[in-house]
């Protein structure tokens, strides 16, 4: 028996010895072969570029398994990604048989990729990085030893990995650090049962951008069923642990060209509410550990449906929470937030966001004895439909403890009452021509709330609000934010030894009835240091008393009884729109009215003085009875407007650029206006630097690069100033009267100035006028649209001299005259202007209605000029007399034209009316159709291309229609006459009569209808169903 054990131990360390050497010399034996295997199967198999810096084979890698491992290996993904790395690490494993390597071709049967970068990326397209595999067939298998290498996965193993899948098209991001991964089946089959495991050290999850999870850990058990050649997922059993939270979820994905079909359902399972708690991000992680919880918990998550990136198809979102007898008791708090109950769902259909519905239609929780219960909802993105109710009874120092919170701490009493409904509606802002967006609804609601003893510290500033005690009803019972209801009573709070006390009450927002006792005492910077406003810096003391009783109402000139003084010593404010602070602030003002009207309010300013930006500025004002404004005030210093308004974050301000004061002014509006001069006290100067002023009745800005107002008297002068806009240039001199009634009253400005110009673009102007200013006029005006606005409060004369104006297609050229602009009405008077070549001798007058109609009305002398070029050059002109075409000479006009321009400034026909008469003076007609049918007609060759001297065509225009009176001429001994109708798109109904010669006594009476480019003339007399239909204007109708 020894012997026989002595042979068998023998045996066994032999076979041993010689498994162990054949373990160390097959990868001798074979590392080239399967190294080229590899290498030959990644060149044909595989877009990616693959490359490594060494390779090893070895059974001892990850025993038993004989493993080749690429060392520090990338590998680019497919395009549009082929720059971009799919995947990198230090080492990427192939497992293979044992068997194959005697046979015709390697097998790899397991993939291990240790401490690599995944990286997924889908652009918005829905193009992957991932699609490196070729779609050619199989490769063909070349001649000679190399062993090709066939793919027969069976497991997958990632180790230590890193994870990031990058999606646009949805958009969507999840990143996993700490990755682990353990996928087992026969991955080589159509149809695919895939066993895996997953853990990751932290999980981050982002849906648009929104953060779901962020460093959370995960534990994950999965069976998925793969169908490779439909790319459709079947997901059996899937268990995951996302810290303690359970979820399991089920469901199907099919990945398709161009989007995926999903129909996937996520369910925590009915859970301690701990656990839905540790789902959250890590920064709560300490609160975590100091809070005890208690109740049960579900949340579950639905997503279904189909998802394509062309056509904007969407899956439907659904997810629901409830939790019953829940408790929230941090272990610092007396008492814990109990009997929770919250039942609640977001609905996002086609992952709409204006579909949104989001319901919590249970809240209960109790605290200290005391009850908060609601319930809300929200319908929609766009126009918002929101419903809530809300009771509270709540002392907000047992809330602070229970949920230990940790950014504030809170104390007090807060007693709520709550009730909303109705929509929030946004939309155009009517009252202005620029785009605008200003709230047009809100929901009706009613407040009722107090608090008492309150207290609220920021946990990252040192002072606190304190002793804060207040009654609140707040309302709107129509909607209309305009009639918004707000009363504060009992007012009282303490920060840092400064105070505000008092009580406001405000009916209505528009015009208001307000009732107000205010007192505030506080140092500015208490403010920044109690309030979480960052980047804000605040200093100075702040006393103000303010009493209020009465209606403010300014557009009926309303005010109340007013009794307010208002005093800032040493002020700062430095905000984070704008690095530098407006400094060394002091001001003393004062707004008094004890009858509560304009005739006695008394506004006084005692000094406001502050440095901003290096540059003091100083103002004094002091002024008495809005209605006849007695005022004196007084500037100096330099003050940049842009700036300022950054300071402060003010939006579509009318007016920025440098202006450096130094001027004095004191009177009454009255005297300014009655020319009492000698009771006037008002000289000094206004220098502007690169100002820029915005009107909304233009799309751009009026630039003034450097300009001087002087004041004297009553007028404040200007003298050699240049006007920009857009390309053009206007150069203003005279002088402007009522400037304290148009900026303190809205009164209009007078006066009169001298304008010149070399060339004025009327489109330009228009309303809303094309974006990219240009040298062709006509592209300019073809892509420009609005009416011309002109200002409502101006008053001015202007002599007016402009070498060159554009105004559509049309030039006209040394424009003189005066002009006036009142009441956003523009009136010209014996002005003369240049069309055609000939001297116009013009009256009329613009008025622009509203955005996309103005009215004119123009009356216009012009002698012997030439008809050829005023058709040429004169849409107008061509457009009413077509027969021009084909005529050449001198004519004379003395027409009286009105009408409506539509909102390319151009005449719309159907509105046109008007009278006068055009004079040939000596015209040749040649080629005419309506002389040609005339001629065909009656065999009078004569008639034909016809030489017409003195003759005077008398017509009126009214809807559409050209009348023209009877008119008679003489060609070759003939007597022609004609009279009837003509439309303003070309259609005829004319009488003719051919008087033949000597005397004409005898004619031939003709009918010409048709239109102007096929006449069709018969010899017979007019009848009543030959005349032409009228088009009546409607001004409603855009043309």
């Amino acid at each position: 028996m020894k012997k026989l054990a002595v042979r068998i131990l023998k045996f066994l360390a032999i076979t041993a010895t010689a498994f162990v050497a054949i373990l160390f010399l097959l990868p001798i034996l074979f590392p080239g072969k399967i190294a080229a295997s590899i290498r030959q199967w990644a060149n044909q198999s595989i877009t990616g570029e693959l490359n490594f810096s060494k390779a090893r084979l070895s059974f001892f890698k990850h025993f038993p398994t004989l493993t080749l491992t690429l060392h520090d290996f990338s590998l680019k993904g497919s395009a549009p990604f082929e720059k971009d790395t799919l995947l990198s690490g230090d080492e990427l494993s192939f497992g293979l048989k044992l068997n194959s390597l005697f046979g015709s071709a390697i097998e790899v049967d397991e993939f291990y990729i240790h401490k690599a970068l995944v990286q997924v990326l889908v652009d918005k397209k829905g193009k992957a990085n991932y699609n490196i595999y070729r779609s050619t067939g199989k490769p063909s298998r070349p001649s000679g030893d190399t062993k090709s290498t066939d793919l027969k996965i069976k497991g997958v193993y990632f180790t230590d990995c890193r994870l990031k899948y990058h999606d646009q098209s949805i958009p969507m991001i999840i990143a996993a650090d700490g990755f682990n991964y353990e996928g087992r089946g026969d991955l080589a089959k159509d149809i695919i049962e895939l066993t895996s495991t997953i853990r990751a050290d932290s999980l981050d999850f982002i849906h648009g951008n929104n953060t779901y999870l962020r460093r959370r850990k995960l534990n994950a058990q999965l069976v998925t069923g793969i169908n490779t050649r439909s790319l459709a997922f079947r997901f059996q059993k899937n268990n995951l642990l996302i810290n303690k939270l359970p979820v399991d979820f089920s469901g199907t994905l099919a990945i398709l060209e161009g989007g995926y079909d999903v129909d996937l359902h996520v369910i925590s399972g009915i859970t301690d509410l701990a656990n839905v708690f540790t789902a959250l991000p890590p920064d709560y992680e300490q609160w975590f550990r100091d809070t005890k919880f208690s109740g049960t918990s579900q949340l579950l998550v639905d997503l279904t449906g189909p998802y394509r990136s062309g056509t904007g198809s969407s899956p439907d979102l659904s997810i629901r929470l409830w939790v019953r007898n829940g408790s929230i008791h941090h272990n610092k708090a007396p008492a814990p937030l109990e009997n929770l109950k919250v039942r609640a769902a977001l609905l996002m259909p086609k992952l709409n966001a204006d579909s949104l519905y989001i319901t919590a239609d249970s809240l209960y929780f109790t605290l200290g004895g005391s009850t908060t219960s609601g319930d809300f909802k929200w319908k929609g993105m766009t126009n918002p439909y929101i419903k809530a109710d809300l009771v509270s009874k709540i002392d907000l120092g047992l809330l602070d403890s229970a949920l230990g919170l940790t950014v504030a701490d809170l104390r007090g009493k807060l007693e709520a009452e709550l009730h909303a409904d109705g929509y929030y509606r946004a939309g155009r802002d009517t009252s202005r021509y620029r785009p605008g967006t200003v709230t047009q609804s809100i929901p009706a609601f009613q407040l009722h709330a107090s608090v008492s003893q309150g207290y609220f510290k920021h946990r990252e500033l040192p002072l606190a609000v304190d002793q804060l005690t207040a009654q609140i009803r707040a309302g709107c019972s129509n909607a209309r934010w305009q009639d918004i209801d707000l009363e504060i009573e009992n007012l009282n709070a303490s920060i840092g030894g400064g105070t505000v006390a008092g009580s406001v009450a405000v009916k209505g927002l528009t015009a208001s009835d307000i009732k107000a006792d205010l007192k505030v005492n506080m140092p500015l910077e208490n403010l920044a240091r109690s309030m979480p406003i960052r980047d804000y810096k605040l200093n100075g003391q702040l006393n103000s008393e303010i009493q209020v009783k009465g209606r403010y109402d300014a557009a009926n000139k309303r005010f109340p009884v007013v009794k307010s003084v208002l005093k800032l010593t040493d002020g700062l404010i430095q905000t984070p729109y704008y690095p530098a602070p407006v400094q060394q602030v002091n001001l003393e003002g004062e707004i008094n009215s004890t009858r509560g009207s304009l005739d006695d309010l008394a506004i006084k300013i005692q000094p406001l003085s502050f440095t901003f930006e290096g540059q003091p500025f100083r103002l004094e004002a002091d002024l008495f009875n809005l209605n006849n404004l007695r005022y004196s005030i007084k500037a100096n210093g330099i003050l940049d407007l842009g700036k300022i308004y950054q300071v402060f974050a003010i939006r579509g301000y009318n007016i920025k650029g440098l202006l450096d004061a130094n001027l004095s002014l004191a009177g009454t509006q009255s005297d300014a206006l009655s020319k009492r001069i000698d009771r006037l006290s008002n000289h000094g100067n206004l220098r502007v630097e690169n100002m820029e002023l915005f009107a909304d009745e233009y799309p751009y800005p009026f630039l003034i690069p450097t300009g001087t107002l002087t004041f004297k008297d009553d007028k404040a002068w200007l003298r050699n100033l240049r006007l920009s806009y857009r390309n053009n240039e206007i150069q203003l001199d005279g002088y402007a009267q009522n400037y304290i009634g148009y900026y303190l009253q809205g009164s209009p400005l007078q006066g009169m100035l001298t304008t010149t110009s070399n060339k004025l673009v009327v489109d330009d102007f228009m309303a809303f006028a094309a974006d990219k200013p240009g040298n062709d006029s006509v592209a300019v005006a073809a892509n420009s649209e609005g009416i011309v606005m002109l200002p409502a409060n101006l008053d001015l004369k202007l002599n007016t001299s402009i070498k060159e104006i554009i105004y559509g297609s049309s030039r006209l050229d040394n424009l003189q005259g005066e002009l006036t602009l009142q009441k956003s009405r523009l009136a010209m008077k014996d002005a003369r202007v240049g069309i055609a070549g000939a001297t116009i001798r013009v009256n009329g007058e613009y008025v622009p209605v509203n955005l996309r109609n103005a009215g004119f009305s123009i009356n216009l002398e012009a002698d012997s000029f030439d008809v050829k070029r005023a058709y040429n050059e004169v849409p107008l002109f061509r457009d009413m007399v077509p027969a021009a075409a084909k005529a050449e000479g001198l004519i004379s006009v003395h027409y009286g034209l009105s009408g409506r321009l539509n909102y390319q400034m151009k005449p719309v026909y159907p509105s046109i009316k008007g009278k006068g008469e055009i004079r040939l003076e000596h015209v040749k007609v040649n080629g005419l159709k309506l002389f040609s049918a005339v001629s065909k007609a009656t065999g009078k060759d004569s008639i034909n291309n016809p030489d017409l001297k003195a003759v005077v065509l008398r017509s009126s225009i009214q809807n559409n229609i050209v009348t023209l009176e009877r008119t008679k001429m003489k060609i070759f001994g003939f007597r022609p006459r004609i009279e009837g109708q003509t439309s303003l798109d070309g259609k005829l109904n004319l009488r003719f009569r051919l008087g033949l010669p000597p005397l004409g006594i005898i004619g031939i009476p003709m009918t010409v209808t048709g239109n102007s480019e096929q006449p069709i003339v018969k010899i017979r007399k007019g009848k009543k169903e030959d005349e032409l239909e009228e088009v009546e204007d409607d001004p409603d109708e855009q043309e």
